[in-house]
């Protein structure tokens, strides 16, 4: 019953959103940043945040895209206190934000791109993710959990590996590295992620079920960084997933 009166409450209208959403949307489109939601509702809450989460999609879908799954935010115990909240977030992953290994991704359209590496769950199967999201905030340095939600967590571009089964591997133990133009720029331990990668997998899925979402066992469940995000330039790059393997990809960079 508490699920569902919650998402009865996200779907529906909260006083501003369409303000809000309307400035969101056509920042999108211009290629330009946005102000969060706080800028100008300071007393926005988490609830009244996915509710803008809900109405962005519901737009999303309404042009012809579709959810392809959920990635959890601030999945460590540094990052949540950092925002003062108490539990992660999560936000949607659209089938049109997709990338395969190989894959040319162009700064068009970002404000300001970044790279963040992942593992990606689905049916069963591990994958690697490198996440690539736009965090397009008119200051970058400061915004708050509650803006990380009404924007769904930034989500873009993600570049996916190959799945492989999940059973028998220590999902919590791979070494990842990424390299960009042949220089290491980025590595961590997968394990990083808030509790271990199933744990992050249990907590996604739930926050996903609990913001009025209905994940689906072919949905690409994405949990939490592994070493630190960084800015996403031009050049070519290998993420390493030792016994997963590796994806490569190139950024190029928008033409004026």
């Amino acid at each position: 019953m508490r699920r569902v009166a919650l998402a009865a409450l996200l779907l529906a209208g909260c006083a501003g959103s369409g303000d809000y959403l309307a400035g969101f949307t056509a920042a999108e489109r211009q290629s330009i940043p946005f102000a969060p939601i706080t800028a100008t509702r300071p007393g926005a809450t988490m609830l009244e945040a996915y509710r803008l989460q809900h109405r962005y999609v519901r737009t999303r879908l309404r042009a012809g895209d579709r959810i392809a799954g959920y990635k959890g935010g601030l999945m460590s115990e540094a990052s949540l206190a950092g925002r003062g909240v108490a539990e992660p977030l999560v936000g949607v992953l659209f089938a049109a934000g997709s990338a395969d290994d190989g894959a040319t991704i162009s700064l068009c359209g970002y404000r300001r791109a970044a790279f963040e590496l992942k593992l990606g769950h689905r049916d069963g199967q591990v994958l690697p993710v490198i996440d690539l999201p736009d965090i397009a905030y008119r200051d970058p340095d400061h915004y708050g959990a509650v803006d990380m939600v009404a924007a769904n967590i930034s989500a873009a571009r993600y570049v996916r590996g190959m799945a492989q089964p999940a059973d028998g591997r220590d999902l919590d133990a791979l070494r990842v590295t990424l390299s960009r133009d042949g220089r290491a720029i980025a590595s961590g331990i997968s394990g990083e992620s808030l509790g271990g990668q199933n744990a992050s997998l249990a907590t996604v899925r739930d926050l996903a079920v609990r913001a009025g979402y209905a994940p689906r066992p072919v949905d690409l469940i994405v949990t939490g960084k592994i070493g630190d995000r960084g800015w996403l330039l031009p050049g070519r790059y290998v993420a390493d997933y030792g016994p997963l393997g590796r994806v490569t990809f190139a950024v190029t960079a928008c033409a004026a």
